[in-house]
């Protein structure tokens, strides 16, 4: 194995308007690569060393998936199960007309799958009135705010296009409800500890606090990067937690999450998932015109299965990465990748919102010289 292109990457990514970045590889289940380039601060006065954390935001969705596939091989949940069923405030959802604005009642019934797949017509709209208005209450929490999600129009039809959107959130507010558990301590129980992810979690403490990296902006106008605060504007409440991005974490913490799962889902004697229930992960669920509107420019020949993208047509992703690999990637950059067939896990961790050129080229171009270093 030869990771010097890869290194030489890396440390010129931390030349450019990023501040940082970092990359950990397993294979087989085993750590075989790990760097850092570039400061933890601003003032470029702490080299990177391993050990810092971030919000790694959109990755969360990974870890929600994980935590919903693990009550679906219990048998405590199906894939075609109503989401009403566990929120009735989903029971009568309506549809606003894109054109003409009016307002009508859904046909289709919004299902559990429809949640992992990002069909179930919502948006990412955080404003919308009914989310403001629970999220003025005091005290309100996870369900609180979920639930007011179950009064906002639909954009269509569940099962009928993809929209990114607050499905992960609906999909971690089910865990906490069939679980009995809150979703942070949820994850906590089955997935941070067993793995030994002590640095990830959602309640941040103080001394987590200084161990994360100043957060960036990023300018693509000039490819500059402007200082920005450190929170997580994800929290809709001091006490909501986001399915879709309220995590932090560590490089190598993350790493173990996706080294497990490459290699069938046990790793020292515990089993996070069954090797037939990660399978569920690698195909495609969404039909034609959901997969139209999923397409992009940085994902051709992927799908969207049940954590995520999936790699389906290396032909025409030009991907060095197997057909069925899957994972997904965060607001501040970040990008995890997981394929069984080769047993490669990765994880690649930045703090830089707002910064396309990493997911249209970093990613890609990573991805592609990690496969070579590893062949």
């Amino acid at each position: 194995m030869d990771f010097k292109k890869v290194t030489e990457l890396l440390d010129r990514i931390a030349l450019t308007g990023l501040n940082e970045c970092g990359l950990a590889v397993s294979l087989d289940g085993k750590k075989v690569y790990e760097h850092y380039s570039g400061y933890s601060d601003a003032g470029k006065t702490k080299p990177l060393c391993g050990g810092e954390l971030y919000w790694i935001y959109s990755a969360t969705k990974v870890i929600t998936c994980v935590a919903a596939l693990r009550l679906l091989e219990e048998g405590k949940i199906s894939l075609s199960d109503p989401v009403s069923k566990y929120i009735p405030e989903f029971s009568s959802p309506v549809i606003r007309d894109a054109k003409t604005g009016e307002i009508r009642p859904a046909e289709n019934t919004m299902t559990i799958e429809h949640l992992f797949t990002m069909t179930g017509g919502m948006s990412y709209d955080l404003n919308s009135a009914p989310i403001k208005e629970a999220a003025a209450v005091p005290g309100a929490g996870t369900l609180d705010v979920v639930r007011a999600m179950g009064r906002v129009p639909l954009l269509f039809e569940p099962g009928t296009r993809y929209k990114y959107s607050l499905c992960h959130d609906v999909l971690a507010a089910v865990v906490e409800i069939v679980s009995g558990e809150r979703f942070g301590e949820y994850v906590k129980k089955n997935i941070f500890d067993p793995l030994g992810m002590s640095s990830t979690g959602i309640r941040i403490t103080e001394e987590q606090k200084a161990r994360m990296c100043d957060q960036f902006r990023f300018r693509l106008a000039d490819g500059t990067s402007r200082l920005v605060e450190k929170e997580n504007h994800f929290f809709i409440t001091p006490d909501y937690e986001s399915g879709g991005a309220a995590v932090f974490s560590s490089v190598e913490d993350y790493l173990k999450l996706v080294s497990v799962l490459s290699v069938g889902g046990t790793a020292g004697g515990y089993r996070l998932l069954r090797p037939e229930t990660i399978a569920l992960c690698e195909t495609n669920r969404l039909c034609p015109d959901a997969l139209a509107d999923f397409v992009t420019g940085r994902l051709y020949g992927y799908g969207w299965g049940l954590c995520g993208r999936v790699h389906i047509n290396a032909g025409y992703s030009l991907s060095l990465s197997s057909e069925g690999e899957f994972g997904w990637d965060g607001a501040a950059g970040a990008f995890c990748l997981v394929d069984r067939r080769n047993r490669v896990g990765y994880y690649f961790g930045t703090h830089a919102l707002g910064c396309t050129y990493l997911y249209h080229w970093v990613h890609p171009t990573l991805r592609n010289l990690i496969y070579e270093a590893l062949d």
